[in-house]
């Protein structure tokens, strides 16, 4: 069984920018890994980094003539960031499953598939819709590329616990993260046990989908609150 598990869609999808190792003392090893998890990630957030900016350039006098027009403006745009970044990860995904049904790789348990397959593509869109949103509410008062590398760095800050050990308090601050509600591999759900103990490393005990979800859904009405009382109060400079 241990074997079919190892070769199972479910592993693949979870291992596949899913996963961070436990922070151990020699992390060197695991470098590759960390490239694997951070580069869709990054990716979404270059793409989608300037998305309020460039509309700051091209219309920036009809959108903060009126408030009820900011407001308007801001929501619909934040409607479109879902629906681009939850696609994205859908695509990734998906195209891991297939590239994986090719090498030979096969569904362990069709209701695990699916929990997990959701699980995935929920947790890394909400991780980076609050990177995203960061970003664009930062690029209000400041260009993009400052924005971006001040949103860079809150992300890298937020990720210290994923790869230099502290003890006591690992677990604690793994779980309070925002950042790091995406890596499934550390979650003690019951339809992810059998998969994650297949890496070998400590699952989190308490930390699961649904506390993710928690966490990142206060995450998310904060940074949203905050994105409309900047909208409704920023000025129009010559940056635009």
């Amino acid at each position: 069984m241990r074997d079919s598990v190892d070769l199972s869609l479910e592993t693949l999808i979870i291992f596949t920018n899913n996963f961070l190792p436990y922070p151990q003392e020699n992390m060197f090893l695991w470098f590759v890994l960390y490239i694997i998890y951070f580069a869709p990630k990054l990716l979404a957030l270059f793409i989608l980094g300037d998305f309020f900016y460039e509309d700051f350039r091209i219309c920036s006098v009809y959108v903060f003539t009126r408030k009820d027009n900011r407001v308007s403006w801001f929501t619909n745009k934040l409607f479109k960031m879902i629906k681009y970044i939850l696609i994205y990860y859908v695509c990734i995904t998906v195209i891991i499953a297939i590239v994986g049904v090719i090498n030979g790789f096969n569904v362990d348990d069709v209701n695990n598939f699916l929990l997990i397959f959701i699980s995935i593509v929920v947790l890394n869109g909400m991780v980076t819709l609050i990177f995203v949103l960061l970003t664009n509410i930062l690029s209000l008062y400041t260009n993009a590329e400052i924005s971006l590398v001040v949103t860079l760095l809150i992300y890298a800050v937020l990720h210290i616990p994923s790869f230099i050990k502290i003890d006591r308090l690992q677990d604690l601050i793994i779980k309070l993260s925002p950042a790091l509600q995406s890596v499934i591999v550390w979650h003690d759900d019951s339809f992810l046990v059998k998969y994650n103990s297949s890496f070998d490393m400590p699952m989190i005990s308490g930390f699961n989908v649904w506390w993710s979800l928690l966490i990142l859904s206060l995450c998310l009405i904060l940074i949203i609150f905050i994105g409309i009382k900047a909208i409704k109060t920023v000025e129009i400079n010559d940056k635009y």
